[in-house]
């Protein structure tokens, strides 16, 4: 029997559906519509039988699949792109296309922890111990971070993939499969139907929505009516491009930066591009270069030439340290766009559904915190499943643990977006912030809390709680300074 095509042995796969599900769980069976059971082209043979479909297979729908199998639920994952190489691979330190380097800290950490694969992940990945600045001026500034007991980590992102993919392929309980594409999600009474392909229908007991911005599991539930999830996506007011390129520092003998600090650098020539660098385990570096669409110094770096002309001029210090080989590669790179804000809005799930990930907060990759709150939705759901049997598919515990669920993470959802969203702002949103924040903090230590991205940074602070902790400093330091003020005026 081809899974969710034809009706070959279809009568001998309907019995052994009978025998293999209890009469009060035949309508939770994936692929199984009593309905059409003995005709339908969407019977399937019971080795597809999952009982929670998971839509992307991304770190954040690989982390899920891991969770709901150590619970004891049968997970099959679906992911329209390619597997990425295994994290081993000698692509991962010789192209920077492979992915760009993704920054895991404390946050996501005591996930990944939590799951039994943060140690296959730290083979993988690079320690960070802090950050070194250059200004277009070519002046230097070291920063430190102290030793934490989850120190933060660097790791590229199809790489971070790849252990995942390999932890979840030791569970004998998830299946998964690459370049499927879902081409329709709708609910019933009895949950979610996804269509998978052209042919291939199943009917999971419950559906993970971690497909990434522009969820099609997140937009089916708002389009479907059965959720009074809103998806809002953000208008775009500081767009920035990018193109990779690979620092290998053994090129040159001389070189001292150190292979623990991601560094940031302003280009010193007037080209107008920001090159962030982060640490691959093997002791190189992956660099981004960061810049406006349209850029006429990138533009004019239509030649290896030209593009090694560019690095020499502005970036000084590290044109010692990209191959020749990585020039002309960077010349014929397209701009690869960063993803826009989006939030889900007044609900994270719907009938035996759930998001997570992109899928209800896109963030800007700037500060860390994209695949960090991911694992964050992760833990979260994990704790609102406390208890849910999987085989008691005639409970209401389920819903139950989806409404928990959403109730009380939403918040953090929309109050991660809404400060990252500030941080991509100007001078009135970002700036200024910062330094009345620096200021107050340190006069009044125990009434100011430090500034939002060190508070973002602090994983067992919520996003919600940081947020209105914020919200509150804004507030009494309006208030102080209109005092003065208004002394002053006097």
């Amino acid at each position: 029997l081809r899974r969710g095509r034809g009706t070959t042995c279809r009568h001998r796969h309907v019995e052994s559906w009978r025998r293999r599900y209890p009469e009060e769980n035949r309508n939770y069976a994936v692929g199984y519509d009593e309905s059409t059971a003995e005709s339908s082209s969407a019977v399937e043979s019971k080795d597809t039988v999952a009982r929670a479909l998971v839509v992307g297979g991304g770190p954040a729908g690989l982390a899920t699949a891991i969770m709901l199998a150590q619970k004891g639920w049968k997970v099959r994952v679906v992911e329209k792109r390619d597997a990425p190489p295994p994290p081993s691979d000698a692509s991962y330190t010789s192209n920077p296309d492979r992915s760009y380097n993704l920054g895991v800290s404390a946050r996501g950490q005591t996930v990944l922890d939590r799951l039994g694969v943060l140690e296959n992940v730290l083979k993988f990945a690079s320690f960070n111990y802090g950050r070194q600045t250059w200004d277009e001026n070519g002046n230097t500034k070291l920063q430190l971070r102290k030793a934490e007991s989850y120190q933060a980590i660097c790791i590229q992102r199809d790489r971070l993939t790849g252990v995942l993919l390999e932890a979840a392929r030791t569970y004998s309980s998830i299946e998964i499969e690459h370049n499927v594409e879902v081409s329709s999600i709708t609910w019933n009474s009895s949950g979610p139907q996804v269509s998978l392909g052209e042919e291939e229908k199943v009917f999971p007991d419950l559906l993970v929505g971690a497909d990434g911005f522009n969820s099609k599991v997140a937009k089916a539930l708002e389009s479907e009516g059965v959720s009074p999830i809103k998806v809002k996506t953000f208008e775009d007011k500081n767009t920035r491009v990018y193109k990779t390129v690979p620092l290998d520092y053994d090129l040159d003998k001389s070189c001292d930066f150190r292979r623990d600090l991601n560094f940031s650098v302003l280009s010193q020539n007037g080209a107008e591009v920001t090159l962030e660098v982060l640490p691959t385990a093997e002791g190189k570096g992956v660099g981004v270069c960061l810049y406006k669409p349209g850029n006429k110094a990138v533009e004019l770096a239509a030649s290896a030439e030209k593009a090694k002309e560019l690095f020499v001029e502005n970036f000084p210090q590290f044109s010692t340290v990209i191959p020749d080989s990585a020039f002309g590669a960077f010349a014929s790179q397209r701009d690869q766009r960063l993803p826009v804000f989006q939030v889900a809005l007044n609900s994270l799930v719907g009938p035996k559904t759930v998001c997570i990930g992109d899928a209800i907060h896109t963030v800007k990759p700037y500060f860390g915190l994209g695949v960090n709150s991911a694992f964050e939705d992760v833990g979260a759901f994990a704790n609102a499943l406390e208890g849910v049997e999987p085989g008691n598919l005639a409970s209401e515990d389920l819903e139950k643990s989806l409404d928990s669920y959403s109730s009380q993470h939403k918040e953090n959802c929309a109050a991660l977006v809404r400060m990252s969203r500030s941080f991509d702002g100007g001078f009135l949103t970002f700036v200024l912030p910062i330094i009345l924040d620096s200021i107050f903090s340190k006069i009044f230590p125990k009434l100011f809390g430090p500034i939002s991205i060190r508070m973002l940074q602090q994983h067992e602070l919520p996003f919600g709680k940081a947020s209105f902790i914020k919200r509150r400093d804004r507030a009494l330091q309006v208030a102080i300074l209109s005092a003065v003020l208004y002394a002053i005026v006097r």
